[in-house]
């Protein structure tokens, strides 16, 4: 079965490109580019929900999923579903039901959620055992989780690396199969990030393997966070690895920093504004588009 292939929306910001300012523009390019669906960015107070999904109708895009924001840099508050704030807490619940709302009227069918540091991260150890910041998270999940449920929505759990994430808690396949079954929620699967799984897996492909029928939706990344080949990703093995699985899911595309990823994130942050007099600085979106694209339908071809 040939994949579906998705970009994840919120990280055209690292080219200069807001979906949510241009999302006819973007989403058409999107479609010409040759890809199946659009994961757009979980934020329901900037988007404008009923032009989103008529574009998207219009152009015969599918929603994969849309993409939580959970970091403080991302989201603008402390969502923290996993430290000992409890406001912060109550507050990423509140957002999460929310977004899986918006999510409902995207037509998407998975919404992620990590466990994401909070504003100051705790590195090299947290401050909580791990254990009680694990019992947060699952407390949370217990609350998120039937309420999507009620929604037709899964939960998609991505881990995070030990630096963006909480050490011990979700940064890792094995972390994520044990919230999942200590949970007891049903409507729980990964999504795995190979940038992330760089640092926190000893071998990609077997984490892909442990993931089993886990694995709902995939973030093919690049282990340097730029262009797919320019880093040590081994992707006909993480092919291979999916195919072994019986993966059927959509490829997610991760764009690449670019040179100009610092202006970018410093004056719109990530998933936010790149702002207007970035016009003539941004790549051909394109050609960015469509050359993972072709590397991939490639791989996916000649890997048995």
């Amino acid at each position: 079965m040939a994949y579906k292939y998705t970009v994840v929306c919120d990280t055209l910001s690292f080219l200069g490109y807001d979906v949510l300012e241009q999302p006819e523009e973007i989403l058409k390019t999107i479609k010409d580019a040759g890809y199946d669906g659009a994961d757009l960015p979980g934020a329901p107070d900037r988007a404008d929900t009923k032009q989103l999904r008529g574009i998207m109708d219009t152009l015969e895009l599918e929603v994969p999923e849309v993409l939580g924001a959970w970091a403080y840099f991302h989201g603008g508050e402390d969502r923290d579903l996993a430290g000992d704030n409890e406001e912060a807490r109550e507050r990423g619940i509140k957002y999460a039901k929310k977004a899986i709302d918006y999510s409902v009227e995207l037509g998407a069918g998975f919404f992620e959620i990590c466990a994401a540091q909070p504003p100051v991260y705790q590195v090299p150890f947290p401050k909580l055992p791990i254990d009680t910041l694990k019992k947060n998270f699952i407390d949370a999940l217990q609350e998120i989780c039937p309420y999507a449920e009620e929604r037709g929505i899964a939960i998609l759990l991505e881990p995070l690396n030990c630096y963006e994430a909480y050490p011990g808690v979700l940064t890792t396949i094995n972390e994520a199969l044990d919230i999942i079954e200590e949970s007891g929620m049903k409507n729980l699967g990964i999504q795995p990030d190979i940038f992330h799984m760089n640092v926190g897996e000893g071998s990609i492909p077997d984490a892909i393997r442990v993931a089993g029928e886990k694995v709902k939706h995939f973030h093919m990344n690049e282990t340097n966070h730029r262009e797919h080949g320019t880093g040590h990703a081994d992707y006909p093995a993480i092919i291979k690895a999916l195919k072994d699985i019986n993966y059927n899911g959509y490829i997610a595309f991760y764009m690449p920093f670019t040179t100009q990823e610092i202006f970018n994130m410093t004056g719109g942050n990530y998933g936010q504004s790149s702002g207007a007099e970035r016009e003539s600085k941004r790549p051909d979106l394109k050609a960015y588009l469509e050359r993972p694209l072709k590397l991939f339908k490639e791989l996916e071809a000649n890997v048995k």
